[in-house]
């Protein structure tokens, strides 16, 4: 029975000198004596009966984040982990609130302290982001990630910050990160596509994220033309095709997506002759060339419509000057003259567009390629004397 009562006595004795360890880590935590306050705290949870003490566990949390917040210089050596230091901060505050209830003074203290805790991450990294420290703000979003890890915004600004870091796989997993929380903004997707695609990933990975992207903003035209560049690149023309013909649909006088259909038509026209399929390639042609040209209706200065449309143009002209040079003899003079004759005329319809990418962009090299071709075909002497004394 003395050896039972012993036990219950040194039981008492030890939660009597933790609760007294607590005590004295609020007077040092008070008095702003954050070095002894720690020690003190530490040892009372040193022992085996604080554990679910809220009290000794917002004592605790209030300790550290005194620390964490000082410039005292004695206190850094608490510090150099900063992370683990954060965490260990968060957890007490959350373990108080876990062993109280809701209308408790250090239940709502907790939870306040927390949320000033985010606050000062998310406020450090957007002043260091623009002071253009991208590293120093990524860790100082960590400090906002670890206080609520259920707010994305933290996850967000994270991202960014590693993309103009240049750490893409940073950037990605943390956009990743705050899609699973609350989904991706428009800003986001463009963001992560964009680091997807610094890092070079498989074409069909970077297809996916578009995809994705997509898939929540439908309609967004910049998407659907990502889209189409990168079925295009993985030689899907038939899956671009189906994609862009729904899109203009829903978007019927969209002069962007008029024009890249018609760049889609151009190389389905290109293509199925390659592949022994004339038929195919004429009616993308008569497809491609009507785009073309109620594009340029309204926009008759755009460059590369122009220059495109007259390459496609010429593709007619070359396949017939590809005839001649395999014809024999007898067959050129019963129909070489008919057949170069074709030729001209598809260099003449598309000399004006040529003409006008040269007027639109003076001086450019592929330009003057074509135009030296197609007025030495025509044999108009004058305009490519006046085009070779060009300086450019």
């Amino acid at each position: 029975m003395k050896y039972i009562v012993a036990i219950l006595v040194c039981l008492i004795s030890e939660n009597i000198y933790s609760q007294d360890l607590i005590s004295v880590a609020s007077t040092f935590l008070n008095d702003q004596d954050y070095i002894e306050a720690k020690k003190a705290i530490d040892e009372a949870f040193e022992g085996q009966n604080v554990n679910d003490n809220y009290r000794a566990w917002f004592t605790k949390a209030r300790i550290y984040h005194e620390i964490y917040n000082s410039k005292d210089a004695n206190l850094r050596q608490f510090k150099r982990d900063k992370t683990a230091f954060v965490t260990t901060i968060v957890e007490a505050y959350n373990k108080t609130q876990s062993l109280t209830t809701r209308t408790s003074n250090l239940w709502v203290a907790s939870k306040n302290q927390i949320e000033i805790l985010w606050a000062a991450g998310i406020n450090e990294g957007d002043k260091l982001f623009k002071e253009q420290r991208f590293e120093e703000a990524i860790k100082a979003f960590e400090v906002s990630k670890i206080s609520k890890p259920e707010d994305a915004k933290a996850y967000i600004y994270s991202a960014i910050c590693a993309l103009y870091a240049g750490e893409y796989e940073l950037a990605v997993e943390n956009y990743l990160a705050s899609k699973d929380l609350e989904g991706l903004s428009r800003e986001a997707y463009d963001g992560l596509i964009i680091a997807k695609r610094k890092l070079q990933v498989p074409t069909e990975e970077l297809l996916d994220v578009i995809e994705d992207a997509r898939f929540n903003y439908p309609n967004h035209i910049p998407y659907i033309i990502e889209q189409l560049r990168t079925l295009i690149r993985l030689n899907k023309l038939e899956e671009a095709e189906s994609t862009l013909n729904t899109a203009i649909q829903r978007n019927p006088n969209n002069a962007q997506l008029i024009l890249r259909q018609a760049d889609l038509f151009d190389i389905i026209f290109k293509s199925s002759y390659i592949n022994g399929q004339p038929e195919r390639s004429e009616r993308y042609f008569e497809k491609a060339s009507t785009n073309y040209e109620r594009y340029l209706a309204s926009f008759p200065d755009d460059f590369a419509a122009n220059y495109n449309y007259a390459v496609m143009i010429n593709e007619q002209a070359n396949r017939n000057y590809v005839r001649i040079n395999l014809m024999s003899n007898e067959e050129y003079e019963l129909k070489g003259a008919d057949t170069e004759e074709i030729g001209h005329d598809w260099t003449r319809k598309a000399l004006p567009y040529m003409e006008k990418a040269w007027n639109v962009r003076p001086g450019d090299k592929k330009v003057k390629e074509a135009l030296t071709v197609f007025y030495g075909r025509l044999k108009m002497d004058e305009k490519l004397a006046a085009l070779n004394s060009n300086g450019n």
